[in-house]
């Protein structure tokens, strides 16, 4: 803890770190909604060169699994000019998209808009500063008044810059089971589904009509794409996707188990006591975890019956499975797989094992550690946060830290997705700047719904 001056160091009302789909839908909506004078106040810190959102994982005719209108600003300024509806119009699109017939653009679209978006929101982020640690400031009334954030510039120098509050959305880390070792991670044989297409390209180098041997471990969307990918793309490749359950779960995407991720569910959620919310986790799991859309279900199970008709065995499912342990054996890796309930083990060698086992949002990661006294905690140990998103803190803190992806405890399933990107931006930016003042001689679309119906 530290009394330096501000002036020493830059200083912002709201300093977001990371600029991913979180802090670029902070940046549109306070764009969209917000005078000049409070735009200027929010800025972030992004530790990469340049604006990217999963770049290693578009995979080819892969689909978002929320609807368009879902996203940066359209659900809290659905005129501005940020809008997924926007970026069609810019880009000429508009009428062939909306010829498709679909609410779910692709993935490698969404990407391209969020990179556009990006581009028209500069203004807001510094790339290349990895933030190290983010530092309270304390008055001689023993108030923290401030916070001091650290970062490394692309040259690795130190700097530092201060505001009256943070924003952490940093992304998830990817997750590696416990029995791969460091050696299979570093030599490359072994890498998790995040980086699949440079990981995969050298393959395609060697030759895809080798007869590689590859394993995917997982048993989520992302288990099932890259499944489908390599058995595509490879068509003399032997592939395994090992999976701890019977089958792949269909995701359930239905209309009213999909409230959840309304804002008003979130509020539902964010009321209820600890056991109430970790029901509804475990109720609603398949919305997003562990689970995979009905048409990629469809298309391994027709690929498994093709080549029974064929009278091949190079793709298989193994389920009741899990990775006990894995290591580099020279280009291979030297793999355990087991049966946990009947504890039967085998070992093989393959030339690749995909990883495609989920993210970690929890807490942020490190960036907590400096202001950790000043943090609340319920008996079991979670962080206590607001229905703003705000961590809840000591008497003596004043500035708020906000988390995005950490809160799925508090604020239920949507905290690590992108179903209430603006109705969060809209809340943070209330709580550091106060409600928006109305648009005079406008009306809320809200409003005009409701005297619509009833007429």
């Amino acid at each position: 803890m530290t009394g330096t001056p501000l002036r020493r160091y830059p200083h912002y009302g709201l300093l977001g770190v990371g600029f991913g789909p979180s802090h670029l839908s902070l940046a549109a909506v306070c764009d969209s909604t917000r005078e000049p004078s409070v735009r200027a106040r929010l800025h972030c810190l992004e530790a990469r060169p340049a604006f990217s959102w999963h770049p290693d994982m578009l995979l080819d005719g892969t689909r978002m699994q929320i609807a368009f209108l879902k996203d940066l600003v359209s659900p809290q300024a659905p005129t501005s000019p940020f809008s997924f509806t926007n970026y069609l119009v810019s880009k000429g699109r508009l009428e062939q998209f909306l010829n498709l017939g679909t609410l779910h653009p692709t993935r490698r679209e969404y990407a391209d808009y969020f990179g556009w978006a990006a581009d028209r929101l500069a203004h807001h982020v510094s790339y290349g500063c990895l933030v190290e640690r983010v530092r309270p400031v304390i008055a001689n009334d023993g108030g923290v008044t401030h916070l001091e954030v650290d970062y490394r510039d692309l040259t690795g120098d130190k700097h530092t810059v201060t505001a009256d509050h943070v924003s952490l959305a940093p992304g998830g880390r990817p997750v590696v089971p416990a029995g791969v070792e460091r050696d299979a991670l570093d030599s490359g044989v072994v890498f998790h589904s995040s980086t699949f297409l440079p990981s995969i390209d050298r393959f395609h180098r060697r030759g895809r009509d080798l007869p590689h041997r590859f394993l995917v471990v997982g048993a989520g969307q992302s288990a099932a794409e890259v499944f489908r990918y390599l058995s595509r793309e490879f068509p003399y490749a032997d592939v395994t996707l090992a999976h701890r359950g019977f089958a792949l779960i269909p995701a359930n995407s239905s209309p009213l188990a999909n409230e959840i991720f309304d804002p008003a569910s979130v509020d539902l959620f964010h009321a209820a006591d600890a056991t109430r919310r970790h029901a509804i986790l475990a109720e609603l799991r398949t919305t997003n975890y562990a689970a995979v859309d009905d048409e990629d279900i469809h298309a391994i199970a027709e690929l498994l019956y093709d080549q029974r008709v064929r009278g091949e065995e190079r793709l298989h499912l193994c389920r009741f499975t899990e990775l006990a342990a894995c290591r580099a054996d020279g280009p291979t890796a030297f793999v355990t797989l087991r049966a946990p309930a009947s504890g039967q083990a085998l070992t093989s060698r393959f030339d690749a094992v995909v990883l495609a086992t989920g993210y970690d949002f929890r807490e942020a990661g490190d960036l907590l550690t400096g202001v950790e006294p000043l943090l609340l905690r319920a008996p079991d140990g979670n962080l206590r946060i607001r229905r703003d998103y705000s961590v809840e803190t000591t008497a003596e803190c004043r500035p708020s830290i906000f988390l995005h992806g950490a809160a799925e405890h508090s604020h239920g399933l949507s905290s690590t997705l992108l179903s209430v990107l603006a109705h969060r931006a809209a809340r943070i930016l209330d709580s550091v700047f106060g409600p928006r003042e109305p648009d005079d001689g406008r009306r809320s679309p809200l409003s005009d719904a409701l005297e619509g119906a009833d007429a």
